[in-house]
């Protein structure tokens, strides 16, 4: 599968098709201009950028992530801990040991309530 530009077939057109090229149904969609300012990750480089981040500087990355959320208790240890070294011990990870939140509330309530959200559409397929 992978990212568009990986999915576009040789030949014809621009445009990024369906792997099977049934029907010719056009498989990327660009949002409009006014959709795209308001965005949390407005353009392919963006996202890019931001796993890249997310892999090369784990703990800052979801570090500043988790900033954004409401915690009951806050992580009273590291915040992240791993291995993925079989040679160095134990395969693990551990985010966040010890904290406790609300998701419901983090998901819903807080963008109802103090984002005054409660009017707009959430998701819309």
């Amino acid at each position: 599968m992978g990212l568009p530009e990986e999915r576009r077939k040789s030949g014809s057109g621009s445009r990024a098709r369906e792997e099977t090229g049934a029907e010719g149904r056009v498989r990327g969609w660009s949002p409009p201009p006014e959709v795209r300012r308001s965005a949390h990750v407005p353009s392919l480089q963006r996202y890019r950028e931001l796993h890249r981040r997310s892999v090369e500087e784990p703990r800052e990355f979801w570090g500043n992530i988790a900033k954004e959320f409401y915690w009951k208790t806050a992580c009273p240890g590291p915040f992240l801990q791993y291995n993925f070294d079989v040679t160095k011990g134990k395969i693990f990870t551990e985010w966040m040991k010890g904290a406790t939140t609300n998701i419901c509330y983090n998901v819903l309530d807080r963008n109802v309530h103090e984002k005054k959200l409660g009017d707009k559409v959430a998701f819309y397929w």
